[in-house]
C-alpha cells in the first residue's frame, strides 16, 4: 500500500464558515449501495437458497450486470472525433443511454418488489414445505433494496427540485 500526507490545515474551513454536507457529498463518499463484486458473489453463492422468492438472487446478479452495462457509457466517446470538446449524447448512444436508465429503474423497483413482498422470511431450510430464503442472501438483498429505495427518492427530490426551480425562474410572457 502507498502512504500518503495530508495536510489537514489547508482543507479545514476557516472560522466562521459553516461546512454544509448534501446528499451529493454522501453519494461521492461512496455511502451509495455495495460494490459489484459482493453482489455478484452473493447473487452465484446463494443461487439457490431461496426458494420462498427464487428471483431474489436473479436481482442481485442483475444488480451486478448494471455496472457492466455502464461501460459503454465509459468507453464510447460522445462525438466522432476525441480532439473535438465533448457535446451532449446524440443518436445511438443517448438511446442506449434512455434505455439503460429505464432498464435500471425497472429493475429497482422489480428487486424492492421481489424482497420487500417476503419480508421476514423463514430462515430454516429444513421447513417443512421446503419455503425459506438464506439469511445472508436476504439480508444482503434486502438492505441493497433499503438503499436503493432511499437513493431513488434523494433523486427523486433532487428533480423535483430542480423542476420547482425551473419553473420559478422561468420568464413569463405577458
Amino acid at each position: 500500500l502507498h502512504s500518503f500526507h495530508v495536510d489537514y490545515k489547508v482543507l479545514a474551513p476557516s472560522a466562521g464558515r459553516p461546512v454544509t454536507v448534501t446528499v451529493g457529498t454522501v453519494w461521492k463518499l461512496q455511502l451509495n449501495p455495495s460494490p459489484p463484486a459482493p453482489i455478484r458473489l452473493s447473487g452465484v453463492v446463494y443461487f439457490r437458497d431461496c426458494p420462498q422468492q427464487p428471483n431474489i438472487p436473479n436481482y442481485l446478479l442483475g444488480l451486478a450486470l448494471i455496472a457492466l452495462l455502464m461501460i459503454p457509457f465509459v468507453t464510447l466517446p460522445c462525438e466522432s472525433y476525441a480532439a473535438q470538446p465533448r457535446e451532449h449524447p446524440r443518436g445511438f448512444k443517448a438511446c442506449m443511454a434512455g434505455f439503460v436508465v429505464l432498464f435500471i429503474f425497472v429493475w429497482f423497483l422489480l428487486g424492492a418488489v421481489w424482497v420487500f413482498s417476503v419480508y421476514q422470511p423463514n430462515y430454516d431450510p429444513s421447513a417443512a414445505d421446503g419455503l425459506y430464503c438464506n439469511k445472508t442472501l436476504y439480508t444482503f438483498a434486502f438492505w441493497n433494496a433499503v438503499l436503493e429505495t432511499f437513493g431513488l427518492g434523494a433523486l427523486l427530490a433532487k428533480f423535483c427540485k430542480g423542476m420547482l426551480c425551473y419553473v420559478n425562474m422561468s420568464p413569463v410572457d405577458r
